[in-house]
């Protein structure tokens, strides 16, 4: 089935999460943003992989900011405590969790 991840609608507040691909060894998830993210402090136990397609964000990674934008992409290894702090409305991103092994 195609999915056009610029038809995602933009939330009123915090995140949408649209589940695109998942199985045993990874999921890719497309995200979009209001201008209010979720103040969720995230400790996965699996790599992420981000891809900012729109719009502008700023996380926390472990005591660090990172500004990104359109085009960016960031690897947060397992287990690095992470938040999005700011957000543009409409920002989209892809997000890729691998889960590990044995894949």
């Amino acid at each position: 089935m195609v999915e056009n991840l610029f038809t995602v609608p933009v939330p009123g507040g915090g995140e949408t999460f649209r589940n695109l691909f998942e199985n045993g060894c990874v999921a890719i998830e497309a995200i979009v943003s209001s201008d209010t993210p979720e103040p969720v402090l995230y400790d996965q136990p699996h790599d992420e992989w981000l891809l900012l397609l729109k719009g502008a964000a700023t996380l926390w990674i472990e005591g660090e900011t990172v500004d990104l934008k359109p085009g960016d992409t960031l690897h947060i290894p397992a287990h690095r405590r992470h938040k999005v702090v700011r957000t543009e409305t409409g920002t989209r991103w892809l997000a890729i969790h691998l889960k590990g092994a044995p894949c």
